[in-house]
């Protein structure tokens, strides 16, 4: 670890913190263009298309609700209550498991399958769009260089856990 008191010291403590600091203001502005555009758009926010993401990727399975909470991409704050929201308005279907009826399990709707696929139509357009100027090289190059990030920060949480 650098020292505050040693201007001198070695930057690969810096480095690291301008890379979480990009990285961190990239996620944040894409995330931010993203939820206005579901709003504008469909009237949805990102974390809803985040739990019908999860969903449609085991549909037709049904999903039990601690494993898509697991799941989620975006924000995890108060499932529960999205969920609720998300049945009332056809989009969802709650059942309990056939194998343990204390647990609760989730799956899309046909109302819900159909506005996802909508939505991710507009999603891998708009990520184009937010991203097209990247040429492909380089989109190819930073997808190898965020594969290789992630790997790194998994080992690095796992050996100081």
């Amino acid at each position: 670890m650098q020292s505050l008191e040693d201007p001198a010291a070695d930057d690969t403590d810096n480095l690291y913190l301008k890379l979480w600091l990009q990285l961190a203001k990239s996620s944040k502005a894409m995330e931010q263009e993203m939820e206005a555009r579901f709003q504008r758009n469909f009237k949805q926010s990102l974390s809803r298309f985040d739990v019908m993401s999860q969903l449609q990727r085991y549909d037709p399975q049904w999903l039990p609700m601690g494993k898509l909470a697991a799941q989620l991409i975006a924000s995890k704050g108060n499932i529960t209550r999205l969920i609720d929201r998300m049945i009332v308005e056809g989009l969802l279907s709650r059942r309990a498991s056939p194998e343990d009826r204390r647990m609760i399990q989730v799956g899309l709707t046909d109302k819900g399958r159909a506005l996802f696929h909508e939505m991710a139509a507009a999603h891998a357009n708009w990520a184009g769009l937010l991203l097209g100027n990247l040429d492909r090289e380089h989109g190819h190059q930073l997808l190898e260089l965020l594969l290789t990030v992630n790997s790194a920060l998994k080992a690095g949480i796992e050996e100081t856990s």
